[in-house]
């Protein structure tokens, strides 16, 4: 019987219509549920198969019968998908859409809580009352201005005149209180521009103004909704916890204190006065050794060892890393390390957005992954606060590609103790060479604790001593050095 079952089962799902029947002339009971207590008629409507529906119907088939984890009826499930051509057909066969689900929801509940407005529509003109409350005593509206976050469907609900006075059941709330307790800013505007009431209490003795000033929820309730409802004293609201802050805080101002540092901080441009540089001409040209790799034409002096010339900044700098756009300045000797612990704290803020998004989400955004699948997922969340997954977008670009810069910089340092110019130098000469040769094999490769420590100057109360060099005087002792190679545009 239960192979049977899942066979039928099958057939219903595809649609497959003549199988269908041959399986039932053969025997079988159509109102017969599964293991799940789901009937043939649930799966043929949740996949708006109109003529197995139809064929269903006419060998006997309960049109409101309950089943699923939900205890919904087939109706419930073609309003979840958003079927309204199978939502008709089962209205016309007389469906109830009056019937609550095993969450209390009834057939015009679910059409606004998933946002189907047509099926919402179409349920309303078929009879439905606007204000008709569930099994909590909720109407639409209340459900609306509590669990969709921005202006639709509240703004759809009070053009079809949805009552802002009624009051559910259970809490006495209105539905400016739901508004007020999730936070939904549009919700209210829409709300108090038809005439809700901010004095209206519920079974507390709260008014939404009064349950805004202070929340017994701890929202993140925003302080617009307070201008909307013309509050007249500073909203003192609970955010998020002392840790939490204090964490936040510390990371915001690390992060601006490095961009600054990393700005401001001289890379470490060599420089030399009009004397030294004709001196230096001359005696390098005397010596043969007036080559780009050891004289800059552009700036007409000696370089140091492990310096290039910054077309960018028109300027020779010691341990050059590379040109940075996003401090609009040279990465050398004297700023790198500030730079990759800016990388550092801007991938740890990057994280702290991504934390208050998902917060944001999972308290104001009903996501219905596995009905909706990815897209109504996504569409969800653009409806819920188009803003909120701006700021999540950003985050991601910005932590993405500093994390992937922060993991290329650290890597180079720990374990070849070389810049990203000299790495790129190496690997090119390394075409050259008939033999490849280990970069690791390079005189400033101290191992990755030595490494590491002379990179970000450690200490440690003494434990560590790490390489004090001024690179902007480091000059090579003959006419070749390691990286020396001629600068490239």
């Amino acid at each position: 019987t239960v192979s049977k079952f899942h066979g039928q089962r099958g057939k219903t799902e595809f649609g497959i219509l003549d199988r269908c029947k041959e399986l039932m002339e053969a025997g079988y009971n159509v109102r017969q549920p599964d293991k799940e207590n789901v009937s043939l008629l649930h799966w043929a409507a949740i996949n708006n198969h109109a003529e197995v529906v139809k064929y269903y119907i006419s060998k006997g088939a309960v049109i409101d019968q309950l089943g699923g984890d939900l205890n919904s009826t087939p109706l419930h499930w073609a309003i979840r998908q958003g079927h309204l051509s199978m939502v008709i057909q089962l209205l016309r066969y007389g469906a109830d859409p009056s019937v609550a689900d095993g969450e209390g929801y009834r057939s015009l509940h679910l059409a606004i809580l998933f946002q189907h407005m047509p099926i919402a529509a179409y349920l309303m003109a078929k009879g439905q009352e606007v204000d008709l409350p569930d099994s909590n005593g909720q109407t639409p509206l209340m459900l609306a201005a509590q669990k969709i976050i921005g202006p639709e469907p509240t703004n759809f609900l009070m053009k079809c005149n949805a009552s802002v006075s009624a009051v559910d059941k259970v809490d006495r709330n209105s539905p400016l209180h739901c508004a007020v307790l999730a936070g939904n800013v549009d919700a209210a505007h829409i709300l108090l521009e038809a005439g809700a009431s901010v004095d209206a209490e519920n079974a507390n003795v709260r008014s939404p103004i009064h349950t805004l000033i202070n929340p017994i929820r701890n929202d993140w309730i925003t302080p617009t909704v307070c201008g909307a409802m013309l509050c007249p004293q500073p909203v003192s609201l609970h955010g998020p916890s002392a840790t939490v802050q204090v964490l936040f805080t510390v990371n915001a101002t690390a992060l601006l204190y490095y961009y600054l540092r990393s700005c401001r901080t001289d890379p470490g441009i060599v420089k030399a006065t009009e004397e030294e540089k004709k001196m230096n001409v001359v005696l390098l040209a005397e010596a043969g050794c007036l080559d780009p790799s050891i004289f800059c034409t552009s700036c007409m002096m000696k370089k140091p060892m492990r310096a290039s010339h910054c077309f960018s900044c028109d300027a020779c700098v010691a341990k050059q890393d590379h040109h940075s756009i996003w401090i609009n300045g040279c990465i050398g000797a004297r700023n790198h390390h500030f730079f990759v612990l800016f990388l550092l704290y801007l991938c740890l803020m990057g994280a702290w957005m991504f934390y208050g998004c998902l917060v944001y989400w999972s308290k104001h955004c009903p996501l219905h992954y596995q009905e909706e699948g990815v897209w109504g997922a996504i569409s969800a969340l653009v409806g819920c606060s188009s803003w909120v997954l701006g700021v999540f977008c950003l985050a991601f670009f910005h932590t993405s590609w500093a994390s992937i810069l922060l993991v290329i910089q650290l890597y180079q340092i720990a374990f070849y103790g070389l810049t990203n110019a000299e790495m790129a130098n190496l690997v090119l000469r390394q075409r050259k060479l008939p033999q490849s040769i280990s970069l690791r094999q390079n005189p400033y490769n101290l191992g990755v604790v030595r490494n590491l420590v002379s990179f970000f100057q450690l200490r440690c109360c003494g434990l560590f001593k790490p390489a004090m060099v001024d690179w902007t005087q480091q000059y090579p002792p003959g006419r070749d050095h390691m990286f020396g190679q001629p600068d490239i545009v």
